[in-house]
């Protein structure tokens, strides 16, 4: 089976968009911007929500390619083991920072990772693709029967209709919403279903997806050009100020983008080392790279720094440190059950290579 030598890289844009992301927020905060330049920063930070729906992307078409019509053997047991595991004692993790940090009861303790094990903290895209893991699962042997046509604009109708329905009905910013109604908004499967639907279909006819990036790349081009426009617009228009990757507007945008940024990568010939080791790291990158942003923080003074220096400081640290952090957990025996598990290659990425699936 050809390896799907693609992924590597977008992994690479996928991750470094939200540690990006991240690093703007810190910055916005540290140094209560206000005016142009909160404007400026809150623009670049909507050009990079395409993060973590794009690991989405990511993760299923590499299963649905591997797995076109049924699953191995412990396939859901080996992604408790290296991603549910490492989430939950990640979620731990944090919430025990802040225990640490802001002095608090054990029933605060108790409260925050209670949020935190429903996803209401950063790496929640973990359940979001768990969820995907136990659809492919139940759905793997009957999606062939329907036309993708249909499912694909079913999928779209539902995901964009369930998130327009809860942000402009159902949930109430000014009185505060429950968390288990930021739940419902934010992880349940249905607002990311399109994404699952469109990575299904990629991953199960690489072939003819790949046919029809080449046919079609100006189309692509165009249509991630006109759907960052539509995102602008709405974010400043004021229609939608939340900046979260979990909104009806940035699904065309972000499954364009993935179809541009395939194509893009599809034309290098072999892939070097480095971006297959920083690839792997990626997981581990996304779970630890807030906390090294928080140590970076209390480490400045904003009327010292300034804006754009801390700005790249907050970036480099927040993917540089969490792989050295990895390096270091991965040699304890135990290691992969809290960061994740990271890939061990030898030699550059080639085509002759076996798919590692998500």
């Amino acid at each position: 089976m050809k390896e799907i030598k693609e992924v590597y890289w977008l992994r690479i844009f996928a991750c470094c968009s939200v540690v990006l992301i991240h690093a703007l927020s810190k910055t916005i905060a540290d140094f209560s911007l206000t005016g142009d330049m909160r404007v400026a920063y809150r623009t670049l930070q909507m050009i990079l929500l395409y993060g973590t729906p794009m690991f989405v992307l990511i993760s299923t078409i590499i299963m649905t390619h591997a797995y076109k019509d049924k699953v191995p053997k412990g396939f859901l047991m080996k992604r408790v083991k290296y991603i549910l595991i490492p989430y939950t004692i990640m979620a731990t993790f944090y919430a025990g920072d802040k225990f640490v940090r802001y002095d608090w009861s054990f029933s605060d303790f108790a409260r925050e990772l209670g949020y935190n094990f429903i996803g209401q903290w950063h790496g929640y895209f973990v359940l979001i693709i768990f969820q995907f893991y136990l659809l492919h699962l139940l759905f793997v042997k009957y999606m062939k029967r329907f036309k993708a046509k249909y499912i694909l604009t079913l999928s779209f109708i539902v995901s964009v209709g369930y998130w327009l329905v809860f942000y402009f009905y159902a949930i109430d910013y000014v009185n505060h919403s429950s968390y288990l109604t930021l739940f419902f908004s934010r992880i349940l499967f249905v607002g990311w279903l399109f994404y699952y639907v469109v990575a299904y279909y990629c991953g199960r006819n690489y072939q003819r997806f790949n046919e029809l990036l080449k046919n079609n790349w100006t189309f692509i081009l165009l249509g991630t050009i006109v759907s960052l426009g539509i995102v602008q617009y709405i974010y400043h228009s004021g229609m939608l100020m939340r900046v979260t990757s979990a909104r009806f507007d940035i699904i065309p945008y972000t499954v364009m983008l993935f179809f541009l940024f395939f194509f893009l990568v599809s034309h290098i010939k072999r892939t070097p080392k480095w971006v297959g080791f920083l690839s792997s790291y990626s997981f581990g990158i996304y779970l630890l790279h807030p906390f090294v942003q928080t140590v970076v923080s209390h480490m400045f003074s904003s009327t010292e720094a300034i804006e754009l220096y801390y700005l790249i400081v907050q970036f480099i640290a927040g993917v540089l440190v969490p792989i050295l952090l990895i390096y270091i957990i991965s040699k304890v025996s135990f290691g992969e059950l809290v960061i994740g598990k990271t890939m061990k290659r030898k030699k550059s990425i080639g085509e002759s290579q076996k798919t590692t699936a998500a």
